[in-house]
């Protein structure tokens, strides 16, 4: 019976600990208990639906005077509908009626809105919140201003650092706690260690504000425990190995969408090897390297110093923030590159000396000793181009955010989708479009989408290629839908992977995907005040699938790896699962 009790104390316990850690994710900037709808219905319902039609129009194109008094029309005819509060106010702001912005940006924020699609207009609670704030500082009410931010940072807003530069609130720029505020405050005459224990102070105070939920893998007492050994630590460390540090730090946290950038900070930028490396099915090759070490590629790294790449790999997981272990095979590599992070980890001990032992493809070992090189960091390394064979059609096109060609000999039009964001030449809605027609136009019966170099983006602008794609399968019941999924498949392309996997057959090709369908992410946006280091914690909650859905990651259904002689050959294993299964 003791036994009984006490287990039933220690699940109550869990409970409760449970319970606090998901509030931040599932709590609500209103509440919708004791607000009722009002009485008043539009007389005409269809010709309100066209005026407020004719509004949101307007609206995306920008022409906010032409649509301020449909809008005040539509919101007098019936109130209860937060889309056409929160366009109200916002063109209250452009067209700089502060004073009736503010009661209807407040309206909108008490129903709520999700609008999209309206550019300078962004509809989240904390951005509205920001713009309420944006009314008063315009009126010269610093006081309401700074609540207002205040409350926005509170429901983790997570652009704080634009607020520096942000001339709305130029007015408020001599005002000490606006500086607090965009966390830029700083204290002069303080020593170099006290300005890295004041930056680790207002780290630990973004993860507390911005995580949607920071002891989900480690708990409060053990954060702050890793926080005080920095600190106490930081007098002895060179400004590279705090920020070596401070990366372990929200590597601890558990999840992906955690990161700093090593480059880019006032002080203590990263350096990088002269090398990229990449984890293949049959170990980690150099696929890219500069001049003179370009005779590397190609071939396998054995070796950091006296340390085998496996123990290597697995000590880098500390500064690995990740949602599952495909991430470790995608950003494992790109850790190993950076010199200062070898020396933290124990592995070298200099960073400026970073012994490496190579061997061929005929088995002849050779050593190097590489320094690092300053770099500007522009996002994670995806597989580069063949510089000595035909590339196959996954390295062709990189750099373009999308594009398609259609294989009429093997019966497919190939889709690849590089990064969730828009190309200057072609919206993706415009893209979506075009490849809807295409489709409908083509002899071809099935479709490729490759999102195998898709590490995220924008995902407000994901639903036109979504329903363009679904559509496909709805008009063709006989067609396939492939996706070619791999390790840095992950943030926004991993909501359109789930979304695919869930509402229709798609069949899913190559290696589990970097995150899980339910998880945690969102990029929210710091930067300490005296470094300048800059970087990301996941601010969001996204539950892309089922809520019983506890997958690690989407697998395939058609598994396909790659190994070095496929890529060093141009050989595509994907694309040719694909081919054979089309012609069976």
């Amino acid at each position: 019976m003791k036994f009984f009790y006490a287990f039933l104390l220690s699940f109550l316990c869990c409970q409760v600990a449970l319970a606090q850690a998901f509030s931040k994710a599932a709590s609500t900037t209103n509440t919708a208990i004791g607000f009722y709808p009002g009485q008043n219905y539009p007389a005409d319902p269809v010709s309100y639906w066209k005026m407020r039609d004719q509004a949101i129009q307007g609206a995306k194109k920008g022409e906010w005077s032409a649509v301020l008094p449909l809008l005040e029309k539509v919101t007098l005819q019936y109130n209860d509908d937060g889309d056409s509060w929160f366009l109200l106010g916002h063109a209250y702001l452009q067209t700089k009626q502060y004073q009736q912005a503010i009661p209807a940006f407040k309206q909108a924020l008490q129903l709520g809105t999700i609008l999209t699609g309206v550019k300078s207009a962004s509809a989240p609670s904390n951005d509205i919140m920001v713009k309420i704030a944006e009314s008063y500082a315009a009126l010269k009410d610093s006081a309401n201003a700074m609540l207002w931010l205040n409350k926005a940072l509170q429901a983790r807003w997570d652009d704080r650092k634009s607020l520096i530069n942000n001339a709305a609130f130029a007015n408020l720029s001599g005002l000490t706690e606006f500086h607090k505020i965009t966390g830029e405050f700083t204290q002069s005459n303080l020593a170099s260690a006290e300005r890295w224990q004041a930056d680790l102070d207002f780290l630990l105070s973004e993860i507390e504000r911005l995580h949607v939920n920071p002891y989900h893998h480690i708990s409060k007492d053990q954060l702050q425990q890793h926080v005080n050994l920095i600190k106490k630590d930081i007098p002895q460390l060179s400004g590279p190995q705090v920020v070596f540090r401070f990366m372990q730090l929200l590597g601890s946290l558990g999840n992906g969408h955690n990161f700093i950038l090593p480059t880019g900070a006032k002080t203590a930028s990263l350096v990088r090897l002269p090398l990229q490396f990449y984890w293949f099915h049959d170990g980690v090759y150099v696929v890219q390297a500069t001049e003179p070490y370009q005779h590397l590629v190609g071939q396998q790294l054995l070796k950091v110093a006296e340390t085998p790449v496996d123990q290597v790999l697995a000590k880098l997981a500390s500064v690995n923030a990740r949602d599952n272990e495909m991430q470790q095979l995608w950003l494992g590599p790109y850790y190993l590159g950076l010199p200062d992070v070898l020396a933290g980890i124990g592995v070298v001990e200099n960073a400026e000396n970073v012994p490496l032992t190579f061997t061929t493809t005929t088995g002849q070992h050779s050593s190097v000793n590489l320094t690092g090189e300053p770099f500007s960091f522009s996002g994670f390394p995806t597989l580069p181009q063949l510089e000595q064979a035909d590339n196959p059609l996954y390295l062709q096109n990189k750099n373009r955010n999308y594009w398609y060609k259609t294989d009429k000999e093997n019966n497919y039009l190939y889709l690849q989708f590089n990064a969730v964001a828009q190309d200057k030449s072609q919206s993706l809605e415009a893209f979506s479009t075009e490849v809807r027609q295409q489709l409908a136009k083509s002899e071809v019966d099935n479709l490729v989408l490759d999102l195998r170099h898709n590490s995220g983006g924008n995902g407000s602008i994901l639903p036109p290629l979504t329903r363009a794609l679904i559509h496909f399968k709805e008009q063709r019941a006989e067609a396939k839908l492939f996706v070619i999924v791999g390790r840095n498949t992950f943030s926004a392309a991993h909501l359109l992977l789930a979304d695919l996997n869930r509402l229709t057959d798609a069949i899913i090709v190559g290696e589990p995907s970097g995150s899980r369908p339910n998880h945690l992410g969102e990029a929210g946006w710091f930067q300490l005040p005296y470094s300048g280091v800059v970087g990301i914690i996941s601010s969001q909650y996204h539950q892309a699938s089922k809520a019983e859905d506890h997958r690690i990651w989407v697998a395939p259904q058609l598994p396909v790896t790659l190994d070095s002689k496929r890529y060093f050959s141009g050989k595509d294993p994907a694309m040719e699962a694909i081919v054979k299964l089309i012609k069976s």
